[in-house]
């Protein structure tokens, strides 16, 4: 990789899977860089996309490459673009005389689906998270239609059956599905098929499309979009020169599918048709100025290209920045109750119940995840450190039923950062639970954890494996009021910023009760929200921790300039302070990987690590869990959308 140009196309496997469906696992150049930020790139990421192509298409055409491409290179995710069966390199259609009906490319799509649930750990050695689908046309279609079989499941109450993609990009899709009768000048009565031209085993051939092909487009029902689950949030991108499908369809779409905020964004590209293309050949040099003002690429045809203004449409939506925007006014509320609390004088407070359980990893008995099961509101909050925290706030935690304060922080840390006070007047209870011994914050020990917190995010993996091999007796007693004493009273947890020792236990407990990973990460993600208010504050100690270990020089100034790993521009006062109160969801993504790969699971780790019995975990798991439908309301006007000074 060292010699490789950032321009060059990233690595490809070929994969076979389902009933003979063919695609490319598109491979991050930074999976096969030992540094990549010496080429500019950043860590690789677990996330994939799976890109789907319309009527006529395959795996490679459209903005399909393009995407693959700046996926790796700027987001460095995966990519599986597949050849449905019918086109490409994909096996023939699985009765001729029908052709590619929606049936066979929902079938398709979910074989893709369970390929990438099953066999990338083989392929690549890691596991990869669904987070995205991106598809165009009919593709579109064939999304929407398994996004709403998964809603179902939903509806029913079957969340655990059901497979949510949180991203979904819906590229010139079709939603009036009888105007597809508009592409032919013959009565649909009489029509029995044309030959059309399409890419296939690696040329231009006749491909049949029949009637049964043709009816199976005309009556797709898209009508219970209105009523998708806010789970998956959709992009529409539209050229204004589309003359296959209705350009109002893409109003009908922003319409449909606005669920609340940040729940659908529509993006309109003026000169483009409906493969993003220029309708007029740029035969003439003054032709560039009136029609290709942006300078886009040209096809061989002359065309402006306009994938190239889609492609990076799609990673902004994609960036995590915009994820976790959309993720944050999603999960706002559950049910009557808000996440976020605000206590006077505490940043970062926000209750972890309301999550849908999807696969718990111990389910005692007369449990069912049949039933709708939720997390607990109201009983577990996390936090950042209560230093600041005025009597207005104390006796807010005494209205939450708060009952003890679980600190993560050393004794020594404790006493430096600052102690609440008067507790007892509000019937609180502080107990000192601290992750790490004294020892660990030597200088050395610093710098070291400063290292892998302020450089990147996928170093935090370092400081989090530490946290789960010595905050175990730290973890067994949070774990212990629970079981003991949860069903009578509220518990807070926290450490210095609430987000490294607090997001691992808060990890532990959802992962315990079966919340997706997704979510997880999601949740532990909230905290770069919850931060905001503290940064200068946060800043301010980071700055003069920094100037303190410079000035001791030797192996610890010499650590310190190791942390740019190459990166031209990158200061630590200022990027390494970013990433120090960032909390990417990737990083947590990569814990949860490594929590599986050392310890077994969170079941094991929690039986043979914290060293509970299936008896214990039964009773915590009860004490966490609830059904939806008791699920209890408990709202004041203090409770907030998002911390005071966050806005999305």
């Amino acid at each position: 990789m060292a010699d490789e140009s950032k321009d060059q196309a990233p690595r490809e496997i070929e994969v076979t899977f389902g009933k003979g469906v063919k695609g490319s696992l598109t491979i991050p150049k930074s999976a096969d860089c030992k540094n990549p930020f010496e080429h500019g790139l950043q860590p690789v990421t677990n996330k994939v996309a799976l890109v789907l192509h319309g009527q006529g298409g395959h795996r490679n055409y459209c903005y399909q490459q393009i995407l693959s491409k700046q996926l790796s290179d700027v987001l460095s995710m995966y990519t599986l673009k597949i050849d449905f069966r019918g086109c490409g390199a994909s096996a023939d259609n699985e009765d001729p005389k029908k052709g590619r009906v929606l049936e066979q490319d929902i079938e398709d799509l979910e074989a893709a689906i369970e390929f990438l649930k099953t066999e990338p750990k083989k392929l690549v050695g890691t596991n990869l998270n669904l987070t995205a689908i991106v598809a165009h046309s009919r593709g579109s279609v064939a999304m929407f239609l398994w996004a709403l079989k998964q809603n179902e499941l939903i509806k029913r109450g079957e969340y655990s059956k059901a497979t949510i993609v949180p991203n979904l990009v819906n590229c010139s899709g079709r939603f009036r599905s009888n105007t597809v009768f508009e592409r032919f000048t013959i009565d649909p009565d009489e029509f029995e098929g044309v030959y059309q031209m399409a890419f296939r085993h690696g040329k231009l051939q006749d491909v049949f499309f029949g009637k049964d092909e043709l009816l199976s487009l005309a009556t797709a029902d898209l009508s219970g979009l209105s009523n998708l689950s806010p789970e998956f949030s959709v992009m529409s991108i539209y050229g204004l020169l589309d003359k296959v499908i209705r350009v109002t369809d893409s109003a009908i779409f922003a319409n449909v599918l606005n669920r609340g905020p940040f729940s659908h964004r529509l993006e309109l590209i003026e000169h483009a048709d409906h493969n993003f293309l220029g309708n007029k050949p740029l035969t003439e040099e003054d032709d560039a100025e009136d029609f290709n003002a942006e300078g886009l690429p040209l096809t061989r045809k002359k065309l402006v290209n306009y994938n190239y203004v889609v492609v990076p449409k799609i990673i902004d939506y994609l960036s995590p920045e915009n994820e976790l925007a959309r993720f944050a006014a999603r999960t706002r509320r559950f049910g009557e109750v808000y996440r976020w609390k605000k206590v006077e004088g505490v940043s970062n407070f926000r209750d972890i119940g309301g999550w849908k359980i999807q696969k718990p990893a111990f389910l005692p008995e007369g449990w069912s995840t049949d039933d709708e099961l939720i997390v607990k509101p109201n009983i577990l909050f996390r936090s950042a450190s209560l230093t600041r925290i005025t009597p207005e706030g104390l006796k807010r935690l005494q209205d939450l039923n708060i009952k003890i304060i679980f600190d993560f922080r050393s004794i020594a840390e404790s006493e430096k950062e600052g102690l609440p006070r008067n507790l007892e007047n509000f019937d609180l209870v502080r107990e000192n639970v601290p992750v790490f011994n004294e020892d660990d914050y030597s200088p050395q020990s610093i710098v070291l954890q400063y290292f892998n917190l302020v450089t990147s995010w996928h170093t935090y993996v370092h400081v989090y494996d530490d946290i789960l091999s010595n905050g175990t007796k730290c973890f067994r007693r949070v774990f212990e009021f629970i079981r003991d004493e949860s069903d009578k009273h509220a518990l807070l947890f926290h450490c210095a910023a609430g987000k490294d020792r607090t997001g691992v236990f808060a990890m532990l407990v959802l992962l315990f009760v079966g919340v997706d990973k997704f979510t997880i990460a999601k949740e532990y993600e909230l905290t770069t929200l919850g931060l905001i208010p503290d940064h200068k504050f946060i800043k301010d100690l980071y700055i003069k921790t920094l100037q303190k270990l410079k000035s001791k020089g030797g192996d610890s100034g010499a650590l310190i300039e190791k942390i740019s790993l190459g990166r031209k521009n990158w200061s630590i006062e200022e990027d390494g302070f970013r990433n120090l109160v960032s909390s990417r969801a990737d990083a947590l993504l990569a814990t949860m990987d490594l929590l599986d790969e050392k310890y077994g699971g969170v079941y094991t780790y929690m039986t043979k690590n914290l060293g509970f019995t299936d008896a214990d975990l039964s009773k915590i798991f009860t004490n966490l869990v609830e059904k939806t439908s008791s699920s209890r309301e408990y709202v004041t006007e203090l409770d907030t959308l998002l911390p005071s000074k966050v806005r999305l």
